[in-house]
């Protein structure tokens, strides 16, 4: 997981997750992020075991490489969840939110971009639930929302939606 928590690194797993990309097609989508950093933190996390080749070619007398992210290095699993000190939870929320805050500055410069017309939302709603409610509304969202992890065709857009669920310190 510390190999993960790099900001670029996040950056880079997120970009792959339910997808195959070259280095060269992340570079044009994390054009904020210089190549030869790019290339590196690849090869991180390639080493690591985070992300997998899934295609190699020649090109030009180099080879190019397809990745992927391998799933169960970058999900915690309850077991590592609980064993997490506060501290490990602390660094790993400001990782999960300096990555979202990092796609949304990118979206937002992107030529065209319309939040609105886009469907951005951002919202925070208070909730009673009791700790059980609050794992089972997790996993019902994350049910909900497996169809639309799959890439078909027509008007659909790669769009990322974060959930977060934490107890109210105040209440």
């Amino acid at each position: 997981m510390e190999t993960v928590l790099h900001p670029v690194r996040l950056r880079i797993v997120h970009a792959l997750v339910d997808r195959e990309l070259t280095t060269r097609q992340l570079s044009a989508e994390l054009s904020d992020i210089p190549p030869a950093s790019l290339y590196r933190h690849v090869g991180r996390l390639a080493d690591a075991g985070v992300l997998r080749v899934t295609r190699e070619e020649r090109v030009r007398g180099g080879t190019q490489r397809t990745y992927t992210v391998v799933e169960s290095a970058v999900v915690l699993g309850a077991r590592d969840f609980d064993a997490a000190s506060p501290a490990d939870h602390q660094r790993y929320f400001a990782a999960f939110v300096g990555a979202l805050v990092a796609g949304f500055e990118q979206y937002l410069r992107t030529a065209g971009s319309a939040p609105t017309r886009d469907g951005v939302v951002y919202q925070q709603i208070p909730i009673w639930v009791t700790p059980a409610e609050s794992r089972q509304l997790a996993a019902t969202i994350t049910d909900l929302l497996r169809a639309a992890r799959t890439r078909t065709g027509g008007r659909r857009r790669r769009t990322t939606f974060a959930m977060v669920l934490h107890p109210d310190p105040a209440m």
